[in-house]
């Protein structure tokens, strides 16, 4: 199996994007083969640079002839050293996570959450899709043999630094965080990806400005 650390961070991503995609394709109904034209037409791609991402894989398929959507999916699981159920914890209030739960469907994106942690006292003992919420600072007891590398954060901006130093302490090496916090000290060794929505929704609210005087003139 190829190593997925030597890739690009542009390639791991849109390899991410088509491992995706491929799912979504499996579960309604995938035609028999799919080619890099077709992946690069779906997900606004050139074709040489899926056929590139793809060469990081492995030898994978004909040339001129497509690849197995299973296999492709398949390929491209081991490479981004994911399972079919690959475990995962999530942090924030029980009413959050089952929020989440709602919009990111962990059975249909091959993740699976095995603990929820919250930052109220209060949701401690509440169960969510039959798991038991914890409380945060239960973090560092994490069972090893759950075998969970990367967290999902979406607690409030003033336990998103203790949450990310218990995790790094638990062992969990990566973090997505959905929050708006600013600034935040990324413990040592540990992989951060941050979506801060509030910034995104500023920039995007500025660039769909109307220039004044068009209003109406047009």
């Amino acid at each position: 199996m190829s190593d997925g650390r030597h890739a690009p961070e542009a390639t791991l991503y849109r390899l991410s994007l088509y491992h995706c995609y491929l799912g979504e394709l499996i579960r309604v109904g995938a035609p028999e083969r799919i080619t890099s034209r077709h992946l690069a037409e779906e997900l606004n791609v050139k074709e040489e640079t899926v056929r590139r991402d793809i060469s990081f894989v492995g030898d994978i398929g004909r040339p001129g002839a497509g690849y197995e959507p299973a296999v492709l999916y398949s390929e491209f699981t081991q490479f981004l050293g994911l399972s079919e159920e690959y475990p995962i914890v999530k942090i924030g209030t029980a009413k959050m996570i089952e929020a989440l739960q709602i919009v990111f469907p962990a059975d249909r994106y091959g993740v699976k959450p095995v603990a929820y942690f919250s930052e109220l006292p209060e949701d401690a003992g509440a169960e969510v899709g039959g798991i038991t919420v914890q409380h945060l600072t239960d973090i560092p007891r994490l069972d090893p043999e759950l075998g969970v590398s990367v967290a999902l954060i979406a607690c409030s901006p003033g336990w998103v630094q203790i949450s990310l130093d218990l995790l790094a302490s638990a062992g969990v090496t990566g973090a997505l965080l959905l929050t708006p916090v600013i600034r935040v000290r990324k413990p040592e060794g540990m992989n951060m990806t941050q979506l801060r929505m509030p910034c995104d929704l500023k920039s995007l609210a500025c660039r769909c400005q109307v220039p004044l005087g068009t209003v109406g003139s047009m």
